[in-house]
């Protein structure tokens, strides 16, 4: 202010100066209102003002927008109790009653209704405003903090859904500090391990590695952040929750792993008793299923070889199969009978069960092998001995004729019998007599006569080897037997007969034969035919340790396939149902493609015979 204007100041009236300062303060005042109102605006909170009767006279323009007022709405007037519910108006009076007696300052929080009844939450801090030393109203500032609650709430809910979840889970769950020390523990873990209701600070409360015995290489895991699983058998307790054994599996997290390792440990266990008794009677239904089927694969194999059983021989090929049926009308006859095969075809049995099926089989059986025994014995041992016929004659010794008589007498490899044994052999099997060495009168022969050859005879006839007129007394019938490479089809089942066999004579309990060790057995040539396959069988009894016989138990001639013939074999032949079409597939041929034929041959239905074919794609 310059000097003159000093001067004219003091010139002024009194009354004069006093207006200018009048205006000055009005003028400051409104100033400081307009202030007020705009940094109002800029607030992120709602500022208002009420008088004393709780009415609005000031909002800012974030208080209308919040609570959905207009400046008409304002103009007419608005209690602030119109905005809080009236469950809370006495805390209302409370907190007002505070305010105008000096007690604020502190903010509350409140639900507030907008004008279309929607619901905040706010955080209101307020105080008196006075005039003239006499408090006119109430200043307030509010926040809205529905988010936050909201937020809140659902925090809340989490944590109780996390709670609920945490306590009712089957697993149990528990929390224990970094040296091992329970923290907290669900009611599954709790009653898992019959521990006491109080959580923490128990004398009884186990620790963590007194529960899961660790060796230092798990614990070494778990101090570098890396979980653990294990399964565990705890014993039986009496008076505890664990009356009877129990697995459980544990799962070990660390957590908050820093540079000294967890900050703590968080095990979760499942008590796993109940499905391991499951799995167990599970596998004991398998093991009985698998029994059952064992049971059953045996009945069937039993019931086929009783099939293709013909008293002591076991046969399903076509051509033994005409053997069998013909076998029973022959022995009903007192014909010579001729039998032919390689060695160790089965001639003898044959034989044996001509025997048998013939009238004459409450006699005995008598069997001489002409080829073993030396052309000075043959005669004796044929024919028998009276006393003093030799030097070493003491008595009298009957022949194989005589200890056959009524009965049947078997001539294996009648080949191999000398000439002059021969010219005796035909007055027997022409006049029915014979004389004993040393005998003064013809004794007469009442037995049959079987014989067997490995040998071409009707070769050696023409060689004059053999005598014809022989020959054709022997060979009143003929039954040739087929060798074993010609009956593939046959050496499973013979290998069942063999196996049931030896098992009772080694006392062992072996089941069968592996796929590979069937694929070598099969692809052999058995030049010593079913002999040789018989002593394959007891060689590999006598190796095998276990339950079924194997490759490395054959002979080393059956572990080595021989030539392409048998790679081609080997490679037609997948197990049992293979061998089976080919099989039908060689009796179909033979029958010329006649069904009905094949189906007799097989001895089974057309019906049967149509369905299997079907099923091996025939």
């Amino acid at each position: 202010m310059t000097a003159a204007d000093k001067t004219i100041k003091n010139d002024l009236p009194e009354h004069t100066a006093s207006a200018v300062d009048l205006r000055r303060v009005r003028d400051d005042l409104e100033e400081s209102e307009r202030r007020f109102k705009e940094i109002a605006e800029l607030l992120p909170g709602i500022i208002c003002e009420m008088d004393t009767d709780l009415h609005i006279t000031y909002t800012n323009e974030l208080g209308l927008e919040t609570f959905g007022f207009t400046r008409d709405d304002f103009e007419k007037g608005i209690n602030v109790t119109e905005l809080f519910f009236p469950e809370d108006r006495e805390r209302l009076d409370r907190d007002i009653y505070n305010i105008f007696h000096g007690d604020y300052g502190n903010p509350v929080v409140y639900r507030l209704r907008t004008k279309k009844r929607n619901t905040l939450h706010v955080l209101i801090n307020s105080a008196p405003m006075v005039k003239n030393g006499t408090i006119a109203g109430i200043r307030t500032c509010i926040v809205d903090i529905s988010a936050r609650i909201a937020a809140e709430e659902r925090l809340r809910e989490s944590e109780e859904r996390f709670r609920t979840i945490f306590q009712r889970s089957p697993i149990g769950i528990a929390l224990f500090g970094r040296e091992g020390m329970l923290i907290d523990r669900n009611d599954s873990f709790r009653m898992m391990f019959g521990l006491p209701e109080a959580k923490t600070g128990a004398a009884s409360a186990p620790a963590l590695f007194s529960m899961l015995v660790l060796s230092e290489a798990e614990k070494s895991k778990l101090q570098k952040g890396n979980g653990i699983i294990r399964e565990i058998r705890y014993p039986a307790e009496s008076g505890r929750e664990m009356p009877e054994p129990r697995w459980f599996d544990w799962h070990v997290t660390p957590l908050n792993v820093g540079e000294n390792g967890p900050s703590a440990l968080l095990a979760q266990v499942e008590d796993t008793t109940e499905s391991r008794k499951k799995q167990e009677a599970q596998l004991r239904k398998q093991r009985e299923a698998t029994a059952e089927a064992e049971a059953l694969v045996a009945g069937l194999r039993h019931e086929l070889l009783d099939k293709a059983r013909f008293h002591s021989m076991v046969s399903r090929s076509p051509a033994m199969q005409e053997v069998f049926e013909i076998l029973p009308e022959i022995a009903n006859a007192m014909a010579s009978v001729l039998i032919c095969g390689e060695s160790g075809t089965g001639k003898e049995l044959v034989a044996r069960s001509l025997h048998e099926l013939s009238p004459r089989n409450r006699g005995a059986f008598v069997a001489i092998n002409c080829a073993a025994l030396p052309d000075t014995l043959l005669e004796s041992e044929l024919f028998g001995y009276r006393a003093g016929a030799f030097t070493d004659a003491k008595k009298d010794k009957p022949g194989k004729i005589a200890l056959a008589e009524g009965g049947t007498i078997f001539f294996d490899e009648i080949g191999d019998i000398p000439a002059p044994m021969q010219a005796k052999l035909l007055r027997v099997l022409q006049e029915k007599m014979y004389e004993p060495l040393g005998g003064t009168s013809p004794v007469r022969a009442d037995v049959r006569f079987l014989a067997a050859t490995n040998r071409d005879l009707h070769g050696m006839v023409r060689k004059g080897t053999f005598r014809e007129d022989l020959y054709y007394r022997v060979n009143v019938v003929t039954v040739r037997l087929p060798p074993l490479r010609e009956r593939r089809c046959d050496i499973p089942l013979l290998c069942d007969h063999f196996i049931g066999r030896f098992n009772a004579r080694y006392g062992k309990s072996i089941k069968g034969i592996s796929r590979e060790a069937m694929e070598a057995i099969i692809t052999h040539e058995f030049p010593g035919n079913i002999r040789e396959l018989e002593n394959a069988i007891e060689h590999a009894f006598v190796f095998c340790k276990g339950s079924m016989i194997e490759v490395q138990h054959l002979p080393v001639a059956l572990r080595v396939l021989h030539g392409p013939s048998d790679q081609e074999v080997l490679s037609r032949i997948a197990g049992f149902d293979e061998l089976e079409r080919m099989y039908i597939s060689a009796v179909l041929k033979e029958a010329d493609d006649n069904k009905q034929l094949a189906a007799k041959r097989l001895g089974i239905h057309k019906a049967t015979l149509f369905r299997k074919m079907r099923k091996l794609g025939l």
